[in-house]
């Protein structure tokens, strides 16, 4: 192994080089400085989700879960919404569709919380952008019988998720649908559509999406994500300037060369058309260090955030990162160990997949 890597030495620490040339003035003249000191009298929330599960040798069992807190400044961080599902499926038919029913509870929790507290902000754990790319991801093939069957459930859906954030009994309604696996799927995948275009039509405004990571470049062009080039090239508090790229985005050569943009005003052009009608006409990314030598952070929006904002959001934070998503995010995690104590709650006794290929032949 070693010779091969001493093969490839040079080749390597060339593109390391090559990756890490950047003008510094550059990255200078896109960082504006900052001590975010002047905060509004705001009241956050945020959520996170989770989603995993065990493969046992007759079906996998899953489980999915969001929760939502509140933390106004000033006071002390309180949980506002939380909701799991565990249930068993066959391996295959489970394997993607855990993460749609993550993302839907999550879109749920935020919808319940916002309808039902007084929030100025709430806060997602991640890009906003990734749930518009969730949109059409995978289901490009099938645009058409999704329209359709949006069409035919809408109502139904509708009724029912409004039910469902009024008396707070929040979950999956496609789940348990008698359909056929295929159409199930997609089914599942109009719920989780019809549940974002409502949250982003009633409360666009007051989303926000925070990240540790982002693989966009459209700051710099270069072969490294921005987020990557602010953290290593910055060290002071301060922010890039907002940059709405459904707008700045347009040939299709440049589209080519922004991928993942790409995917996001795909995603946006999917849900803003019939029968979906999604009230999108902007989406802003930013880099922001609320704190000097802290992380910088990624922070993706429907509207232009101002540095009262930002201030806010320092006044919740520990380290520059918003306590209520770090809070969110331990609760909500489920391990392979919780998975496994609620499997023995269940006397769940058939064989463990994994163990049995792990488990030493015996000699006969």
């Amino acid at each position: 192994m070693i010779e091969y890597l001493l093969k490839n030495r040079e080749k390597i620490i060339k593109k390391m080089e090559k990756i890490n040339n950047i003008d510094y003035k550059e990255v200078e003249e896109k960082w504006i400085l900052d001590s975010f000191e002047n905060p509004k009298d705001m009241s956050f929330a945020g959520g996170d989700g989770s989603c995993n599960k065990l493969d046992y040798i007759s079906f996998s069992f899953y489980g999915v879960g969001a929760v939502s807190f509140i933390h106004n400044i000033g006071e002390k961080i309180k949980k506002a919404k939380e909701e799991y599902i565990f249930d068993i499926a066959h391996p295959l038919d489970i394997e993607d569709r855990i993460r749609k029913y993550m993302l839907t509870l999550e879109l749920k929790n935020a919808l319940y919380v916002l309808r039902n507290y007084d929030i100025d902000c709430y806060i997602f754990d991640g890009s906003l952008f990734s749930l518009l790319i969730s949109t059409r991801k995978g289901f490009e093939a099938y645009e058409e019988e999704i329209k359709n069957l949006y069409t035919e459930y809408k109502n139904e859906f509708d009724k029912k998720i409004e039910e469902e954030i009024t008396y707070g009994e929040i979950g999956i309604i496609s789940k348990d649908l008698d359909l056929e696996l295929d159409k199930k799927m997609l089914v599942e995948h109009v719920e989780y559509i019809l549940t974002l275009t409502k949250l982003i039509n009633e409360f666009k405004d007051k989303i926000i999406g925070i990240s540790k990571t982002s693989k966009i470049n459209i700051y710099f062009d270069k072969n490294m994500p921005d987020i990557a080039v602010f953290t290593k090239y910055t060290d002071k508090a301060g922010y890039s300037e907002p940059i709405d790229f459904v707008n700045r985005i347009g040939p299709e050569e440049k589209r080519e060369k922004h991928k993942q943009l790409s995917s996001v005003v795909k995603g946006i052009s999917f849900i803003r058309q019939k029968p979906f009608y999604a009230e999108i006409d902007t989406a802003y990314i930013q880099f922001v260090r609320l704190e000097d030598n802290c992380g910088v952070v990624g922070i993706t929006s429907f509207n232009k955030i101002d540095k009262e904002l930002l201030s806010s959001i320092k006044q919740i934070s520990i380290n520059g990162y918003p306590y209520i998503l770090k809070k969110a995010h331990e609760t909500v995690e489920i391990t392979n160990k919780k998975l496994e104590a609620i499997a023995k709650m269940l006397n769940i006794d058939d064989p463990i997949a994994r163990h049995i290929l792990g488990r030493k032949k015996k000699k006969f």
